[in-house]
């Protein structure tokens, strides 16, 4: 008969402690496990948005009317051709009397200068420069006299040709050496001068990135102007209206936040429509040099003589449009956002628009939304296309 040993006490724990062990373990990973699942599957949640249907309404102006932006007639991005710390910049006063330096909103006249870097090194480039030109010179008039005296021993049969040669090319040589020299001090004197920042043109100062004490780079951009010596308007047209707009024909610009209106004309029509909106970008030019009208101020733009049908017309609340990207150059693009519904769920999608008259707080939308569908009256802005959306009474 075969008796079965029981495991000992102190074994049968060891294997107790060791199954413990290894469960511990499979344990932390199946909750870790659960944790990234949990994690991956995470759904942001959707927008609150206000949303209202979109409707026609009845069009009584006899004339076609489209929101415009303010521009100035150039933008110039003013740098230092040469580098070095910033040692001073131009100071004005204020309304009490007191000094600042130069900064956007200012005022600045032709040739004034803006700011300058530390001069020393570049003047003493330029009196170096000086001196290899008096040395030079100095070279070449003995070379001269040396030459002519060749000349006079040549002709006495003193000399042999050869060293007549020789003084002739060493007279030109110091001539050529002259000529590099006052080259190397032109360029000197050019670098010196370019430690001056001066404006090109009558402008207004739109932004200042250099303080007194920053270690400028060359190429590097200080200052922003604006030519303001014309103000532009620009808007963008239907296909149908920029095909019977010319260049000089007159329009009227409406600012309703100054409460001017102002007569302009039309000084650039582009060639080809934007591949979004389909729309031409228009320029038309302010005819009085006293307008009070702030760059990037909203304006509405009249075109007498073209006059709209009396078709209904599509009006969106100002709180529906947004202003996208604008592209150098071009007319600031204009977008809204549609409710859509994807697998039974609300999707808000983008549309570009073109708008037309202000109506009080409305804007009439001449393409890009259509009757029946429905538009984000408010949240448009914290929007991008194709996320979910809460609709909220």
């Amino acid at each position: 008969m075969t008796t079965r040993t029981q495991p000992n006490g102190p074994q049968s724990s060891r294997n107790g402690e060791v199954a413990r062990h290894t469960y511990l373990p499979l344990a932390a990973a199946a909750v870790l496990g659960v944790a990234c699942h949990k994690a991956e599957s995470y759904v942001r949640p959707p927008v609150p948005v206000r949303a209202s249907t979109v409707r026609q309404s009845p069009q009584t102006d006899q004339e076609l009317r489209f929101s415009g932006t303010v521009a100035p007639e150039a933008e110039i991005e003013l740098s230092f051709k040469v580098g070095g710390y910033a040692t001073s910049l131009l100071t004005l006063r204020d309304g009490q009397g007191r000094t600042r330096f130069v900064q956007a909103g200012d005022q600045v006249r032709r040739g004034t200068v803006l700011a300058t870097v530390r001069q020393e090194d570049y003047r003493q480039s330029a009196a170096e420069a000086r001196g290899a030109v008096d040395a030079a010179r100095a070279a070449a008039l003995k070379a001269r006299l040396d030459y002519d005296r060749a000349v006079s021993l040549l002709a006495s049969k003193v000399i042999p040709p050869a060293d007549y040669d020789a003084a002739k090319a060493r007279a030109d040589g110091a001539i050529a050496a002259v000529d590099t020299a006052e080259a190397r001090l032109a360029s000197a004197r050019i670098a010196l001068a370019d430690t001056s920042l001066r404006t090109p043109v009558d402008a207004l100062v739109l932004a200042r990135s250099v303080e007194i004490g920053n270690l400028i780079s060359p190429n590097t951009v200080a200052f922003r102007l604006a030519d303001v010596s014309r103000i532009k308007v620009r808007f963008a047209v239907a296909d149908e209206v920029a095909s019977r707009l010319q260049i000089g024909s007159p329009v009227t610009v409406t600012a309703d936040a100054v409460e001017a209106k102002l007569p302009a004309v039309i000084s650039k029509l582009h060639p080809q429509s934007s591949s979004d909106a389909r729309t031409f970008d228009v320029e038309a030019t302010v005819l009085s040099k006293d307008a009070s009208l702030l760059l990037g101020m909203v304006v509405s733009v009249a075109l007498p003589g073209a006059s709209a049908s009396r078709a209904p017309v599509i009006t969106a609340p100002l709180s529906a449009v947004v202003a996208a990207p604008r592209p150098e150059g071009h007319a600031q693009a204009l977008v809204v956002f549609v409710v859509e519904q994807e697998r039974g769920l609300p999707i808000a999608r983008e549309r570009r628009v073109v708008a037309g008259q202000l109506v009080g707080n409305e804007v009439a939308i001449e393409s890009g939304l259509f009757p029946g569908e429905l538009l984000v009256v408010q949240g448009a802005t914290l929007l991008n296309d194709g996320q979910r959306v809460q609709l909220v009474p």
